[in-house]
């Protein structure tokens, strides 16, 4: 009996080509990692970006109601004055408010 090279030749084509598919798929592997990465940082920067967008806004809105500002703004530009006492005077009696409570308290009870 003869034996012949081909079994060999074939057990070394098929290691080759494993070799080299799990050298392809490592490669693969990596570089998606490497681009998840790269849009992770990415993700990241555009969050910041945004956050300090928003605090900014936020920092504009606080300028823009503060009271002092409004009370400049009324003042000047609209002629506004600031009142000094009240309009109107609200007098309750005590009595009254009692008896509306005890009236309250009975319809619900």
């Amino acid at each position: 009996m003869k034996k012949t090279a081909k079994p060999l030749i074939l057990v070394i084509i098929l290691t080759f080509v494993m070799i080299t598919l799990l050298v392809l798929a490592y490669v693969g592997i990596k570089l998606g990692c490497e681009v998840l990465a790269k849009e992770k940082v990415l993700a990241e920067e555009k969050l910041n970006f945004k956050k300090n967008w928003k605090v900014n806004l936020i920092a504009q809105y606080q300028n823009l109601t503060s009271k002092e500002r409004i009370i400049d703004i009324a003042a000047n530009q609209l002629g506004m004055i600031e009142r000094t006492e009240s309009s109107f005077i609200l007098n309750v009696d005590k009595e009254k408010i009692g008896q509306i409570e005890k009236v309250i308290g009975e319809k619900y009870e």
